[in-house]
């Protein structure tokens, strides 16, 4: 059986999540700071819109036409279909900066093929005129505004150079998180221990990193669909994306992560019990 990877076409299979991003960014965009947007509560009290909603159909639907033989793992829809060979998706990363009308929120799609992540893309419909971040295996990560194939190559991605975690700039998602995860004390110290620290939660934080404006990224507790798409992105920029105790990225993941460079990878670990 021929290795799906190998004849990953990762041109194709970007410019399908770029065009399903679009369409989803439209969706975000109409409801944005609507004064009828409507709110409601998952069961694990994590909010819930239209948006999320609707934005989930779309990418799936685009993302179909492109590539039939796919499956889905999505946040609002579940599974689909293969459940190696899919697309992981996030139709509304950041859903309370949404609702509170702040700009930080994003679409995530990542693609997953023979059980590995090859291929992710963020794109931030609020931020600018749109900005998109993607990676594919092998292919580096880049950059640009827009979800044109050729605007997103504006920029090359590359995480910092930083060694002296004195001189580092960390971020971190929701403070609870980092708490409930047991992570209170040795977080404490890190702040204590770092040249500069600021809460940049969710797809943001990572991204950062990747784009090398920050050091290090930190977060309690985050589900596989929050971080399929950064994955690749931060690794092709020559990061590291970790997990904690090496925990496997796969559906019912809910744990700690950390993405930063190589040059803090061991202290921070040592430091975080990762």
């Amino acid at each position: 059986m021929p290795d799906p990877i190998s004849g990953f076409d990762w041109q194709h299979h970007l410019e399908a999540a770029l065009e399903a991003c679009r369409l989803a960014g439209e969706i975000h965009r109409e409801h944005f700071r609507s004064p009828g947007l409507t709110v409601q509560l998952k069961e694990d009290s994590s909010p819930v819109t239209r948006a999320d909603r609707l934005a989930e159909e779309a990418i799936r639907e685009a993302l179909h036409q492109e590539a039939p033989g796919l499956g889905f793992l999505g946040e609002e829809l579940g599974q689909e279909g293969d459940e190696r060979d899919r697309w992981i998706i996030d139709p509304l990363d950041g859903t309370r900066n949404f609702v509170a009308g702040l700009p930080w929120f994003a679409t995530l799609i990542g693609l997953q093929l023979d059980g590995e992540i090859v291929l992710g893309v963020v794109h931030a419909p609020a931020l600018g005129e749109g900005e998109t971040w993607w990676a594919a295996l092998g292919q580096g990560a880049f950059a640009g505004p827009g979800t044109d194939f050729a605007s997103c190559c504006d920029r090359r991605l590359r995480v910092s150079q930083v060694r002296d975690l004195g001189q580092a700039f960390l971020v971190h998602g929701g403070l609870a998180h980092i708490q409930r995860a047991g992570m209170w004390k040795p977080f404490s110290d890190l702040v204590a221990r770092a040249g500069r620290t600021r809460g940049f939660g969710d797809w943001w934080g990572h991204v950062l990193v990747a784009e090398g404006r920050c050091d290090a990224m930190i977060e309690g507790s985050v589900a596989l669909h929050d971080v399929a798409a950064l994955k690749p992105i931060l690794e092709e920029a020559g990061g590291l994306f970790l997990t904690r105790w090496n925990t496997p990225l796969e559906p019912g993941f809910r744990d700690p992560v950390l993405s930063c460079n190589r040059n803090l990878a061991d202290e921070l670990c040592r430091a975080l019990d990762f």
